[in-house]
């Protein structure tokens, strides 16, 4: 293994091996940091990175609120609208963990880390369907670690 900096925000990690001509990233934040510049009036442009990660971070407040909503309507006795409104956040919970995943991807290499977190965070979306304890709970900490852990390098300052 091999011991490269971080592009965007120079912290040290490692790879299997180097290839020429290809900029390293330590997190998926700081891929993003990279890849969507601001310019001096602080404008950004529209690319495919920043509406990736805008798409997921709307997907992931979709799923909050199918939470949210699908506990007020239990509260107000309407078993099957909460259902599926349930049924709506396991959907959503689905497509950000894999929107995550294929952000996570395209940033670069992925570490032993990087593997670690993603698996737990899936163990907690398939701990959801097995628990006593309101599956939504599951369902918005396992995405919400790997979404943290993912774009922890978006606070970074640039080296």
């Amino acid at each position: 293994m091999t011991q490269v900096h971080c592009d965007h925000c120079g912290q040290p990690f490692r790879v299997r091996r180097i290839e020429e001509d290809r900029d390293y990233y330590c997190c998926a934040g700081c891929a993003l940091r990279a890849r969507v510049p601001v310019d001096r009036d602080g404008n950004y442009p529209v690319n495919a990175d920043l509406i990736s990660a805008l798409a997921v971070g709307f997907l992931y407040f979709n799923q909050l609120l199918d939470w949210g909503l699908g506990a007020l309507v239990a509260r107000q006795g309407k078993a099957l609208l909460a259902h599926r409104f349930a049924f709506g956040g396991v959907v959503l919970a689905a497509a950000v963990w894999v929107g995550l995943v294929w952000l996570e991807r395209r940033a670069g290499p992925l570490r032993g880390k990087d593997y670690l977190v993603t698996a737990v965070s899936f163990l907690l979306l398939a701990a959801s369907f097995q628990s006593s304890l309101p599956a939504p709970a599951y369902l918005a900490v396992g995405n919400g670690l790997l979404l943290i852990w993912s774009f922890r390098g978006v606070f970074r300052p640039a080296k």
